[in-house]
């Protein structure tokens, strides 16, 4: 298994691959003449598994997770790794929007990691974090900030108060608060997260960009225009920089800050963003983004701020944090 480690830490993912499998079929010939050998079995599946997962084949790797649970029936697996394999799992029922199995899955997994000693609790935190997400999903508000909130608490107890995980939580719990309609709740969650992102070193200008933006939506929901106008704009500058890497989330921010204006009687500056944004999207199209923005914000353009106006932006502000949702997971160590 090292050498499949050292291929995957390489980047040569393909080879590490091909070489996992190789290894799950010598293990497989030998369990049928030396069921003592099942543990080895499960180690590779599980690595195998883990290989798919991050090519992103995850049919391959939820037939392969099934494998070595049936397998740690017959052998004695240690818990450690039997929650790994279940969280991996899950993670593959999350990602294809399978909920029900997937939260099953993340629970026993929890289950298993708290019951370590000492317990796995960043595991746990990032799990809860993912059930968090699942529950949101599903409408289940309760669930979802019971989640979000526990992940929180041990993040912030482990990693103290500036941390990427910490910062993800905030994030997701202000998204959750907004799109129940706890505004107040939301602001605050997305200034945590937004000062957290601030004071990171490592912080590229999408993140940021985003987290301007969610601040500047939930600003905008509250009526605190200067302000939110003052976010839609820094939010922007930053996607504009980055556009190669989120084109949707820099014309969404757009679309909402033409929006404002019109909602303030600008009509000509919204006219005036919108075709700028129109025009930046079309010098790389993607997907064919910019004749989407054009749809996008026409229907936008006829909407005041009402009920209606503030369940589209409440669409938009699940829109930012999709386009990370890709679930955690936690890999064969």
């Amino acid at each position: 298994m090292e050498r499949v480690h050292s291929l995957k830490n390489g980047g040569k993912l393909n080879e590490a691959i091909r070489t996992a499998q190789t290894a799950v079929d010598t293990a497989r010939r030998l369990i049928e003449t030396n069921p003592d050998q099942t543990l080895d079995l499960i180690t590779s599946l599980e690595l195998f598994g883990d290989l798919f997962r991050e090519s992103d084949n995850y049919a391959d790797a939820e037939s392969i997770y099934i494998e070595a649970l049936e397998q740690t029936k017959t052998a004695n697996s240690d818990n450690e790794q039997l929650a790994r394999i279940k969280s991996s799992l899950a993670s593959v029922y999350d990602f294809n929007q399978y909920p029900e199995p997937a939260i099953a899955l993340y629970q026993e997994a929890i289950e298993l990691f708290t019951k370590l000693d000492p317990p796995s609790e960043l595991d746990v935190a990032n799990l809860r974090n993912n059930l968090g997400m699942l529950y949101k999903e599903n409408e289940n508000f309760d669930s979802a900030e019971k989640n979000y909130m526990k992940s929180l608490e041990i993040f912030e107890r482990i990693l103290g108060q500036d941390n990427a995980e910490l910062e993800v939580v905030y994030n997701n719990l202000g998204t959750l608060y907004y799109s129940s309609g706890f505004f107040a709740q939301a602001r605050e969650m997305h200034e945590q997260a937004l000062e957290i992102r601030e004071n990171c070193t490592h912080i590229n200008s999408t993140d940021l960009g985003q987290s301007y933006a969610n601040l500047a939506t939930t600003l905008h929901q509250l009526g605190n225009n200067e302000d939110a106008l003052q976010r839609y704009r820094k939010a922007i500058s930053l996607l504009e920089n980055s556009l190669s890497n989120d084109r949707e989330t820099f014309a969404i921010a757009c679309s909402n800050y033409a929006l404002l204006m019109r909602n303030l009687g600008k009509k000509r500056k919204a006219i005036s963003i919108e075709k700028r944004a129109q025009k930046l999207l079309r010098k790389k199209p993607k997907e064919n983004l910019a004749s989407s923005y054009n749809n996008f914000t026409s229907n936008l353009s006829q909407e005041s701020f009402s009920t209606e106006g503030a369940k589209l932006n409440a669409l938009l502000m699940q829109i930012f944090v999709k386009s990370s949702r890709k679930p955690s997971s936690i890999s064969a160590r």
